[in-house]
Parts: structure tokens; C-alpha cells; sequence
């Protein structure tokens, strides 16, 4: 699969159920030839199209998640960014624990969102720099700050945008990030 390829199957890792649009937009990809790259993919058995409550969308199946370790391991290789992103992973993983945290305790009482606000802030601003040395050796990585951003200004007038899973809310771009970084590095949520 070529580069772009790779973008599309990862798209729908990240994305776990997206319709064609929501996969091409991911990357910032081309409509056509995302929905072209699903077709073939859903032929070779790496992907499926379903409808669910009135929803349809793509997601991988267990040949393709291993088709996108692999070629996430080819383009760890190709890059030699390995160590970055076990490094970068490291740094996000001691600000993953009070993400989250606050992410709950929103949840559970969205009306005190003011300290877990400040928590999610300064989360954001800690995780940018690790984006910027990331992004210049797997571009794939660049934009998360922005999309973290744009949730967090979003939440000043809509709390929802903290943790709803509707839209692009900061618990829900985090928990993609967290996804990525574990992909990237061949390592199952939870080990």
C-alpha cells in the first residue's frame, strides 16, 4: 500500500467508525481516492462498510488493523522515528493520568469544569512541543494541538465540548491521540 494508503487505513483505526468523508477529512485526503482506497480495501478483507441505527461507515477488521501495524512498522523503519515516538509516548503518558481524571470528574459533575479546565490547558501546552519534534519526522502527527485547541475554545461556551463523543471534544481528540501513539509503536491499548 502506498503512503496514502497507509493514511486511509489509519484514518479508520482512528476514527473506528467513520462514513468516506470523515476518513478522507482525517488527513486532509482526497474524497475520491479515499473512497477508492476503502473499495479496495474492503475487497481485500481489511476493511468492512456497515449501516448501524441508520449510520453508515468503515471500520478495519482484524487483517486489516494487522495490514496497519505493519505498514506503521515499515514507516517507523523508513523514518527512523522510532525512538521519537517511544520518547514523545513516555512524555504523554505522564500527562494521560490527570487528563483523564479530569476528564471524569467532569463527567460526573460538568457544572465544576473551571480546575479541570485549567488541568486540560495545561495539557495542551505540554503536549505541543512533543507534536512539533514528532511532526517533522511523521507529518501524519501534526494538527492534534490545534484540534485540541479548538475544543478547549469551543468549551468556554459548551462544557459538552470537554468529553462529548458527538463531536471533536478534547477527551475525544486525546483519546485518538493516545491511540495513535500506541498504533504507531505496535503496542494493544491497555499493555
Amino acid at each position: 500500500m502506498s503512503d496514502d494508503g497507509l493514511l486511509t487505513l489509519h484514518a479508520v483505526r482512528l476514527l473506528g467508525f467513520a462514513d468516506t468523508a470523515a476518513v478522507a477529512g482525517r488527513f486532509a485526503q482526497d474524497l475520491g481516492a479515499v473512497e477508492s482506497q476503502l473499495i479496495d480495501a474492503g475487497v481485500k478483507g481489511l476493511v468492512s462498510h456497515s449501516t448501524f441505527a441508520g449510520i453508515s461507515g468503515w471500520s478495519l477488521s482484524s487483517l486489516g488493523r494487522a495490514e496497519n501495524e505493519r505498514l506503521l512498522a515499515q514507516e517507523l523503519d523508513r523514518t527512523g522515528a522510532r525512538l521519537a515516538v517511544t520518547d514523545v509516548l513516555d512524555e504523554f503518558t505522564d500527562l494521560n493520568a490527570p487528563v483523564v481524571s479530569a476528564c471524569s470528574a467532569i463527567q460526573l459533575q460538568p457544572s465544576n469544569s473551571t480546575e479541570a479546565m485549567d488541568l486540560l490547558i495545561g495539557a495542551l501546552a505540554a503536549w505541543r512541543p512533543a507534536e512539533a519534534r514528532l511532526a517533522v519526522l511523521l507529518p501524519r502527527f501534526a494538527g492534534y494541538s490545534e484540534r485540541l485547541l479548538r475544543a478547549l475554545k469551543h468549551a468556554v461556551l459548551d462544557p459538552a465540548w470537554l468529553t462529548a463523543t458527538d463531536r471533536e471534544s478534547f477527551h475525544r481528540v486525546w483519546f485518538e491521540l493516545h491511540e495513535d501513539l500506541l498504533a504507531t509503536l505496535g503496542i494493544q491499548r491497555g499493555g
